[in-house]
């Protein structure tokens, strides 16, 4: 489905960059099985923006090298005249504003940090203008997490916990930080339209118990940046070789998860 095609009434989109670049070992048979077949992504194809489902995506996730990843500022700048990109969560909150959907899920997401070109990572004031409401997991490790829900409360974001009062980290479970107010499914049914966070945790048990690699990822990063490549698909790439592949199974599991908080929003 083409942006301009009209013809279908979407509730929600799915960000492309986890899928994209970021599950490393993850094949493309496994993501189409277990990926709901409703759920409608956005990616930016031969210079045009595309809505589709996964098994549209699928033929240019197997081109994820040649690829691209752009946020919402390069979305909004229409800097993607005859380029192939995968969308980070504010790329896709972007495209969701056009077409006056309000509800963008992804899994971990930018925010305040030591990284180059992400010092303070578009996902923010995409969060604190857009009046969208984001499903996602936490902000990424690597990342400042307190200093990021700071800013998101100084700029007037409002943050929920499904089924939690607490941000506990993304793939590690890091030091707990209270959030605005906990939620649960029936609440869904009353978000207030508006710039909102809504973060669905993986069980701590679920997550990586070896936090030595969380260093390694964030080595990994900056080795990367250093030569002019992103950050995140190389700690991710980190990441799942050293824990054979389960790191990028708990994002795809706690990206389809969150779809199926989306599913419930009623805005």
């Amino acid at each position: 489905m083409n942006l301009t095609d009209g013809n279908k009434t979407i509730n929600f989109l799915v960000e492309t960059a986890l899928l994209g670049h970021g599950l490393v070992s993850i094949e493309d048979d496994l993501i189409i099985s277990l990926f709901p077949k409703d759920a409608q992504l956005a990616w930016i194809e031969n210079g045009e923006i595309k809505i589709d489902t996964i098994s549209k995506f699928i033929l240019a996730r197997k081109q994820y090298d040649l690829w691209k990843r752009f946020d919402g500022e390069a979305v909004l700048k229409h800097d993607y005249k005859g380029e192939n990109a995968f969308l980070t969560a504010s790329g896709t909150m972007a495209v969701a504003q056009k077409m006056n959907c309000q509800v963008v899920v992804t899994a971990g997401i930018g925010g305040i940090g030591d990284i180059k070109e992400e010092q303070c990572s578009y996902d923010l004031p995409a969060l604190s203008e857009m009046g969208i409401t984001l499903v996602a997991t936490s902000p990424k490790d690597m990342l400042d997490i307190r200093g990021t829900l700071n800013w998101l409360h100084e700029n007037q974001v409002h943050t929920y916990g499904f089924n939690t009062e607490v941000c506990t980290g993304y793939i590690f479970e890091l030091e707990p930080i209270y959030l605005e107010k906990e939620i649960t499914e029936a609440d869904l049914m009353n978000i207030i339209p508006g710039c909102n966070l809504i973060l669905n945790p993986i069980l701590p048990d679920k997550r990586l118990n070896d936090a030595t690699l969380l260093e390694g990822g964030i080595d990994a990063g900056k080795k990367a940046e250093n030569i002019g490549e992103a950050y995140h698909p190389a700690a991710n790439a980190f990441f799942d070789r050293s824990s054979k592949g389960y790191s990028s199974l708990i994002q795809l599991k706690a990206l389809i998860e969150n779809i199926n908080i989306a599913k419930n929003i009623t805005l």
